[in-house]
């Protein structure tokens, strides 16, 4: 049970991380961003991001529960 705890607490930390990263405009990976939303303000980029922005939500989410539980486990 811990190492199932501990790989989802990896796998929360990365998907926060690269959502994250994905979300800033000038960062290191938000650059694609408009290339993929084709660089109009007003369309899919936007829902992009509003995705982008319930990833990092979700797994900063599991990455509190799963920390706060995994010392208790054995």
């Amino acid at each position: 049970m811990r190492t199932f705890l501990i790989i989802i607490l990896i796998a929360s930390w990365i998907a926060f991380i690269g959502s994250v990263l994905l979300m800033s405009p000038k960062g290191w990976l938000g650059l694609g961003i408009g290339w993929m939303a084709g660089g109009n303000e007003y369309g899919s980029k936007k829902t992009l991001e509003n995705k982008l922005k319930k990833v990092a939500l979700a797994s900063g989410i599991v990455f509190l529960v799963v920390s706060l539980i995994l010392p208790y486990t054995k």
